[in-house]
């Protein structure tokens, strides 16, 4: 994730190509200035719904409660902290907050050091197995650097779904880094929470990890979202 979030439809991530996730879910974006607008016509949240989210000129932020209908999930938002996600009408598949200062207003970008990301995109792998998925995921934070290795891999649960989590370290730009992901798998989606940090600052970081994890929320799933 370390590239800046884009897509036509954002390819429909490949779980074989985890990095490219990381590339889409926004970044180098540009600009502050805050602009609140109408509905972004990708939230397909009903006018009812509280509004929890603003745009800029280059990013939605988020606070209190990032809701995605399409693929069938919401984040609750610890106070405090701020979710950078795509601007409308890109694809809207997640966001991040970056690390240390997770309320941070300024425009997010993957080439930081320090971020939490959430996904969720179609499985376009060709395998059902939350394992291979997993697999691939790891073979793709494998390749971001060298010296590449697995410190834990394990069963696990998000939002009360079957999951995995992993960490890995591996050495890029002569530094240290350690990224950790959970990923689920339900009607052809996967979702995954990520983080990368540095091997320095992974035990502080992982706090806020987790609890994006534990915000992590299932919603029923649109006919269109499910395969």
């Amino acid at each position: 994730m370390r590239n800046g979030l884009q897509a036509s439809r954002l390819r429909e991530l490949s779980c074989s190509t985890v990095f490219d996730m990381k590339h889409r879910l926004l970044f180098s974006l540009l600009v502050p200035g805050l602009l609140v607008v109408g509905q972004p016509p990708w939230s397909g949240t009903s006018q009812s719904v509280p509004r929890y989210w603003t745009e800029t000129e280059s990013e939605t932020l988020w606070r209190v409660q990032y809701s995605n209908e399409d693929y069938g999930y919401y984040v609750r938002i610890a106070a405090g902290t701020t979710g950078h996600g795509t601007h409308s009408p890109s694809p809207n598949h997640g966001f991040l907050v970056p690390l240390p200062d997770v309320g941070r207003q300024l425009p997010a970008s993957t080439d930081e050091a320090r971020f939490v990301w959430v996904d969720a995109s179609y499985n376009v792998t060709g395998s059902s197995s939350l394992s291979r998925i997993v697999s691939e995921h790891v073979h793709t934070v494998d390749s971001q650097g060298t010296s590449s290795h697995v410190l834990e891999r394990k069963a696990s649960r998000l939002a009360g779904l079957t999951a995995i989590e992993f960490k890995s370290e591996y050495m890029a730009s002569n530094r240290s880094v350690v990224e950790e992901q959970i990923i689920a798998l339900r009607s052809g989606i996967v979702y995954t929470v990520g983080l990368q940090t540095t091997k320095e600052d992974s035990s502080t970081d992982e706090e806020e990890f987790k609890r994006i994890q534990i915000g992590f929320r299932l919603l029923p799933l649109h006919n269109r979202a499910v395969r």
